[in-house]
């Protein structure tokens, strides 16, 4: 239903290894990263650079040169990362203050019903941020069982 493009998917994984990888000394080569991650490099430098612009990674050139969060982890929400790689991002274009095509615009319990879906991930996004992705990346790292997906789908109350 509610999908994120592989380009925010992949500059979150790169956000979590650069937040994983913190401690290090010295940048981490954007070729270091994208094997860390499954990445294509030529896709992650495309991600990379957006983040750079958005003021989240800083870049360096040359030999040892690379990248690294420009701010702590626990500063970064996922609400910023996706708001750089994606703008705004609507379940529905009806939800889009700026779209009004829609014959019901304003008079429709379904565009309520998106607009309910759409405040539910944005506060989701917004509490979560790079350092809590790169503590679970840990935790679940560390366990040995592999969870398909719907495994990790937390399922709503029980009835």
């Amino acid at each position: 239903m509610f999908r994120v493009s592989q380009k925010t998917e992949y500059a979150l994984r790169a956000m979590v290894e650069l937040a994983l990888r913190r401690g290090e000394d010295h940048p981490v080569p954007a070729r270091a990263l994208a094997e860390a991650q499954g990445i294509p490099l030529r896709f992650l430098e495309q991600q990379l650079s957006t983040l750079h612009k958005a003021g989240m990674v800083e870049s360096f050139r040359g030999a040892g040169g690379g990248c690294r969060l420009a701010r702590d982890p626990s500063q970064i929400r996922v609400a910023d990362v996706v708001d750089a790689m994606e703008g705004s991002l609507y379940p529905m274009y009806c939800l889009n203050e700026h779209d009004h095509t829609c014959f019901q615009d304003g008079r429709c319990g379904l565009q309520e019903l998106w607009g309910d879906v759409h405040l539910a991930v944005r506060q989701v996004f917004e509490r979560t941020t790079i350092a809590d992705l790169a503590a679970r990346h840990r935790r679940l790292g560390s366990e040995a069982p592999v969870f398909r997906p719907q495994d990790l789908l937390r399922s709503g109350p029980s009835s």
